[in-house]
């Protein structure tokens, strides 16, 4: 036996003081510091030196060494192998990526912790062990066991009757009780538990924005943010790492802009979540968009097209080759038109194929593929290999550079439809946008066929809604607007309304005065005489004046139409149209 082992186990221990050490060597000093100090000193001591042992054993047996005992214990980690696994075998999982597993055990080569090991492995979990203190094992397990019986009492939510979601601001109300529960649970049952409350109130998006003391957690719904409430910064950190988790995020970054992307079930259907990060002073900010599966493809009439412009996008719908676009800022319904316009062109004569990032709602007979940028696979590069699958129609979700907008005019140009979305404030800007991108007017010219702009108005609630007389500046604005369509487009042209729709608010829309939204748009083909002015390098001003020759409506104007028919009010035109000709 060596004079280490032999002083270990006389008792003696070596105990470090601010200015001086007693050592192994003095076993008389030691004893006595023993009698003198606390019990709990001792212990500490005597912890300290167990864990040393266990490095020096981590190092003969050639693996990695855990102080688990001071490893914290993230619930979803552990619930990679269930407690009694975890009892039985002696080992505890403390770090989980994907299908990698890290666990501690203080002896790996006991049977039964080979057994759990094995059974992991066979679930196709990569396993990494970890040498740790009998006296950290045993902690760990009393913590586990602890979360255990915390955690098992809370179930993943996958289902909610339809009868028992509230309006949206009672959904919320009960939200307001959810930071509290989230310290007590899992972060994956905490995300499901917000992904729940997102579904219930209809939202599309949950922003998570983080400051100094607080995080602060707003759903937007029908398009208007609403306060939820405030979470801890240290439950935020739970949550957070699972979004990066779910999204196949890297973990351990934090101070670049991210995308990912998870899915979850509600009520039987398939939610793709879209989410974007970035790094801010408090913290990662994250937004996440929720695209519900097995959405229904609205109508035209139905998206909020009348008239003239029912008319000019179903013609759009019948082309054999060229260009449609649809313009807007994020959340102005692009993708629901293009949609639309996809589900009308899907006959079983056409080839169909889209490229999204990511794809956000399935269509059956539509071969629907994602990017990713990561691996490489681009818009531009994805869009070139699409072309040798023998489409008629392509869905491009956006055009982004001018490598993407060459190979889209390449493909409009060689008897393609190709469908695709632009980020302009109109529709008369998508020409100048698309030539200073680079793309040169002899291919703009010929290759773009219709042009739609939009923006999404709330619906006014009909069982609240009340009709008050018009005043002197609103019937101003409304004179104005209908001579202007007088000169354009005298079929659009209606009666000045006595009475518009006002607010008021009511439990189903939850007091807000608005439910559902229908689009305002904007839509020209491009013609002979645009196609002139475009090669020409004419102005913007002169392709607006060629536009309204062929009846093209503005969006304030298609807004001010929709007041009319009582759809919306003038509050909410205002609100979201900014562009008038």
């Amino acid at each position: 036996m060596s004079e280490e082992d032999k002083t270990q186990n006389s008792g003696t221990t070596a105990v470090q003081g601010n200015d001086q050490a007693v050592s192994a060597n003095q076993p008389e000093k030691a004893l006595k510091s023993d009698a003198l100090a606390p019990t709990g000193e001792v212990e500490a001591v005597n912890r300290e030196l167990q864990e040393k042992a266990t490095l020096r054993k981590a190092k003969e047996m050639n693996i990695p060494y855990v102080n688990i005992a001071k490893t914290p214990l993230n619930p979803d980690y552990l619930k990679a192998v269930e407690f009694e696994d975890a009892k039985r075998g002696r080992l505890i999982p403390f770090f989980k990526v994907g299908k990698k597993l890290r666990i501690a055990t203080d002896d790996p080569n006991r049977p039964e912790t080979k057994a759990v090991i094995a059974d992991l492995q066979n679930n196709d979990m990569e396993v990494s062990v970890n040498l740790a203190s009998t006296s950290g094992i045993d902690d760990a397990l009393k913590a586990y066991e602890k979360s255990a019986s915390a955690y098992k009492k809370v179930d993943i939510v996958e289902k909610v009757e339809e009868g028992k979601i509230q309006n949206f601001a009672k959904e919320i109300e009960d939200l307001s009780t959810l930071p509290k529960k989230l310290e007590e649970l899992t972060a994956e049952q905490g995300l499901n538990l917000l992904n729940i409350g997102a579904m219930k109130t209809n939202a599309s998006d949950v922003h998570y924005e983080p400051y100094t003391d607080k995080v602060e957690v707003r759903f937007r719904i029908d398009g208007v943010l609403n306060k939820v409430f405030d979470l801890k910064p240290e439950v935020y950190k739970n949550i957070s790492n699972q979004i990066k988790y779910e999204s196949k995020m890297k973990l351990n970054v934090y101070n670049i802009p991210q995308d990912g992307r998870y899915t979850f079930t509600f009520n039987e259907k398939t939610v793709a979540v879209r989410v974007s990060s970035i790094p801010t002073p408090e913290g990662e900010s994250f937004v996440c968009r929720y695209l519900p599966g097995g959405k229904k493809q609205l109508k035209f009439d139905e998206l909020g097209f009348q008239g003239l412009a029912y008319k000019k996008l179903d013609n759009a719908s019948k082309i054999s080759q060229g260009m449609i676009l649809v313009t807007g800022p994020t959340g102005s319904g692009k993708t629901s038109t293009l949609y639309s316009l996809l589900s009308v062109m899907n006959t079983p004569q056409n080839k169909v194929i889209t490229l999204e990032d990511p794809v956000e709602y399935a269509i059956e007979g539509v071969t629907q593929s994602q990017i990713d940028e990561k691996g490489g696979y681009t818009f531009t590069d994805g869009l070139k290999t699409l072309l040798r699958q023998d489409p008629d129609v392509i869905m491009l979700g956006e055009i982004r550079d001018i490598d993407t907008a060459e190979t889209a005019s390449q493909a409009a140009l060689t008897g393609h439809v190709l469908l695709s979305t632009l980020h302009t404030n109109s529709a008369i800007e998508t020409i100048p946008r698309l030539i200073n991108m680079g793309l040169p007017p002899f291919m703009v010219a010929p290759t773009l066929d219709t042009v739609i702009a939009q923006r999404l108005v709330r619906r006014v609630c009909p069982d609240c809604v009340k009709q008050e007389p018009i005043n002197d500046s609103e019937k101003k604005a409304f004179e104005q607007v209908m001579t202007n369509l007088e000169n354009v487009n005298k079929s659009a042209v209606v009666p000045i309304p006595e009475m518009l729709p006002k607010v008021t608010g009511c439990d189903k829309c939850s007091n807000t005065g608005y439910r559902g939204r229908v689009a305002v748009v904007e839509i020209f083909n491009v013609t002979s005489e645009m196609k002139d002015l475009i090669l020409n390098n004419s102005s913007s001003i002169k392709m607006i004046v060629a536009a309204r020759k062929e009846g093209m409506i503005t969006m304030r104007e298609d807004g001010f139409l929709k007041v009319a028919q009582g759809l919306t009010t003038l509050e909410e035109v205002y609100r979201v149209t900014n562009v008038s000709y």
